[in-house]
Parts: structure tokens; sequence; C-alpha cells
């Protein structure tokens, strides 16, 4: 029986965020608006080509995790999406966020389809046990 060692990896650094859709939208709307507007309007920026390694979007099917959710005994959650960044440092991620064309551009546009108020973010390093 081969023995592993899993560690953190030091070169990568991701930064996670829950996100609730805007009240007034259907789940059906917030995941067209996420995907279809907002990720080319984001992945357009200067800052993020040159500080992310990479975006992603997990759109929650909130029917299925209810059901998930009962057998674990816990209630269906309000969350309809999680976004994952990942860069070689927290600052990278934190300087897309500070960049003056996200601030004019991008954030207009999150405020027609999250509710910016409630996202939940998760941040840190990662190990990958199992992958291909």
């Amino acid at each position: 029986m081969t023995s592993s060692v899993h560690t953190l990896l030091s070169n990568r650094f991701r930064l996670s965020m829950l996100l609730v859709p805007k009240k007034g939208l259907t789940p059906k709307e917030f995941r067209r608006h996420w995907i279809e507007n907002h990720a080319p309007l984001f992945s357009s920026l200067p800052i993020v080509k040159k500080n992310l390694l990479k975006y992603e979007q997990y759109h929650i099917d909130n029917a299925t995790t209810a059901i998930v959710a009962r057998r674990f005994q816990q209630e269906p959650t309000a969350w309809a999406g999680q976004v994952i960044f990942e860069a070689e440092s927290l600052e990278k991620i934190l300087e897309v966020f500070e960049d003056e064309e996200y601030q004019r551009v991008v954030v207009p546009d999150e405020q027609m389809f999250v509710e910016r108020t409630e996202i939940l973010p998760l941040v840190g390093q990662y190990a990958t046990i199992i992958g291909n």
C-alpha cells in the first residue's frame, strides 16, 4: 500500500463566493444573466486577464440540492451560485476588485442580478486529493 502526504498548494490561492440572486429574479433569469452577460463582461477586463489563473461559475441546482439537504437533515439553501477565482496570491485577486474599470463597469452589472450584501466569501488555499 502506498502512503501519500497531502499538502496545501502554496503557489495558488482561491477566493470562492456564494451568491444569492437579486430579489425578483427567477433562478433561470439569474443563471442566464450570470453566464451570458456577466461572464463575458468580467472576463474582458484587462486586470482579470492579467491577474486571474481561473474564473469558474458553479450554478447550483436548488431542487436537487434541497433533496440532498434533507438527507443530511438540513434546510434548503438560498444560494444559487458559487464563483471561484484562482490566482497566485490573494493580493492579485483583490487587485481585480479594487480596479477602477471593475468598479465602473462590473459592479453595476452585479447589482442587476446578485444581492451583493448577501455574498458569502470563502478564502483559502487548496489541496487536490484525487484528481486527473
